[in-house]
């Protein structure tokens, strides 16, 4: 049987090639005009044609990728964040000429093509005006010392530091991602072609035996006793108490837990019973397909919408592909966030066949901060733009399951892959049955999102309250359909 990766491959763009279903390759070229310290550019980057320039500005030094995701910054995450890095760019310059092959081929790319150099170098500039006067000596200065960093990020696996746990990549490129060369970068094909590369080598590593080095109980093991606390936390919803190991499946008596590599213990599973199925007889209640928290919650969703636009909504045709299915324009979608700490599982929503999978290769690390750079409350709504942004943008899985109930119809499920995530995997087939609750699929590292798509004129209520601070559990009730 193939491994996750090899599946993923083997059906990355087959059918609905990213770039072609935004239209990227289709559409006029955009003009970006941008300013550093020491000179103006203007200059046009392959297909990117999905902000008008005037909405470009330069980035606001603490209106970054880190705080769309995680929620703002306070002193003691910044402060956690910067000596972590400081010493990431410490060990990663003890090596600098020890590149692994695909960091060769990234720097290939970047120095043989004229216009992915000039974003890189204009990328760290920007990056270095925007960062406060104290961190600018702690930031990555040029994308050579970016390359040794990564060099270090993907041959370890990440440890568990505060609001940064799982995310490192996110880290390095804090300041870069929301400026306009590096929003460019990006969302180039090229760029994330490269990425991938560079992703797939990383998830290699984080499958393997040496991942485990972070399974342990030292202050950023993912056993010490804040990880710890944070793990238990997160899972025990509703005001349940149980320890790790009441909550998962795990041998809290042999080394790093029992799990063999990093990527085990973030696939992790419940223990039988801690997440029941809602009402598993009754087809009108809706299952909750991922441990997550509830972020936002579209009606009367369009075929396509500006879904790069502060307060916009869902872009079907962005989301699912050319050819998805008509019956969804005008319906209901739901989404909710993951965290690293969550449990990372995909469970079926509803019973039915499974009619339809696919995976559409996307981007990694693009940022919908570059956008709303004059927002006086750049804060406010935020997480929930990026969430929307990353479900017509990231790498995803979509998983079509027809039901037997004429009143809710086809259902869709999209799992979202968010920065370093590249890998979603589908773990069921085309024209097979699932029960309401069973397994569906996985995220593989990190931070991730989901949707739960329903067609127009099914009647869904009963949603949890948007934005409340608690998970809502996998397998429990999520909404209920009445005719």
């Amino acid at each position: 049987m193939a491994s996750h990766r090899e599946r993923k491959r083997d059906s990355y763009g087959k059918e609905f090639p990213h770039w072609d279903l935004l239209g990227l390759h289709r559409q006029p070229l955009l003009n970006f005009t941008f300013t550093t310290s020491k000179l103006s550019f203007s200059f046009i980057t392959s297909q990117v044609n999905l902000f008008p320039p005037t909405e470009l500005r330069r980035a606001s030094p603490h209106f970054t990728m880190i705080s769309t995701i995680f929620g703002f910054l306070n002193q003691t995450d910044n402060d956690v964040r910067d000596e972590w890095l400081s010493d990431l760019l410490k060990e990663a310059d003890q090596s600098p000429d020890n590149l692994q092959p695909v960091l060769r081929e990234f720097q290939l790319l970047i120095e043989s093509n004229p216009r992915i150099y000039m974003l890189f170098q204009s990328m760290f500039q920007q990056a270095h005006e925007n960062a406060p006067v104290r961190n600018r000596r702690h930031e990555v200065q040029d994308y050579q010392q970016m390359l040794r960093v990564l060099n270090h990020v993907i041959t370890h696996a990440p440890p568990c530091i505060g609001k940064l746990a799982g995310v490192p990549m996110l880290g390095v490129f804090r300041y870069a991602l929301p400026t306009v060369s590096g929003y460019a970068a990006f969302i180039d094909p090229e760029v994330n072609s490269m990425l991938k590369k560079v992703l797939d080598v990383w998830g290699e590593f984080l499958s393997s035996s040496e991942s485990v080095s972070v399974l342990t109980t030292s202050s950023t093991g993912w056993f010490g006793t804040e990880a710890i606390r944070k793990l238990t936390s997160t899972a025990n919803v509703g005001g349940t108490t149980y320890a790790f190991d009441e909550l998962y499946i795990c041998d809290p008596n042999a080394p790093h837990y029992g799990f063999p590599s990093w990527d085990a213990f973030f696939t992790r599973t419940f223990r039988e019973n801690i997440r029941p199925v809602a009402s598993p007889e009754d087809d009108t209640v809706i299952a909750n397909a991922c441990e997550s928290r509830p972020f936002t919650l579209g009606r009367n969703v369009k075929a396509r919408d500006n879904f790069w636009i502060k307060g916009q909504t869902y872009s079907l045709v962005d989301m699912l592909g050319a050819g998805f299915p008509d019956s969804f324009i005008g319906g209901t979608i739901y989404q909710g966030y993951l965290d690293s700490f969550s449990y990372h599982r995909w469970h079926a929503p509803v019973s039915g066949k499974v009619v339809k999978t696919y995976t559409i290769g996307g981007t990694y690390l693009s940022t919908v901060g570059a956008m709303h750079r004059d927002d006086p409350h750049p804060n406010e709504g935020s997480q929930v733009d990026y969430q929307v942004y990353l479900s017509a943008m990231a790498t995803r899985a979509v998983i079509l399951i027809q039901t037997d109930n004429p009143d809710i119809g086809l259902v869709g499920f999209l799992g979202i892959g968010m920065v370093e995530i590249s890998t979603c995997e589908i773990t069921v087939k085309e024209g097979e049955y699932v029960k309401k609750g069973d397994q569906i699929g996985m995220f593989h590292y990190g931070g991730s999102s989901h949707c739960v798509i329903f067609q127009k004129g099914v009647n869904v209520t009963g949603f949890p309250e948007i934005g409340r601070k608690e998970n809502v559990p996998v397998r429990g009730k999520l909404a209920v359909v009445t005719p």
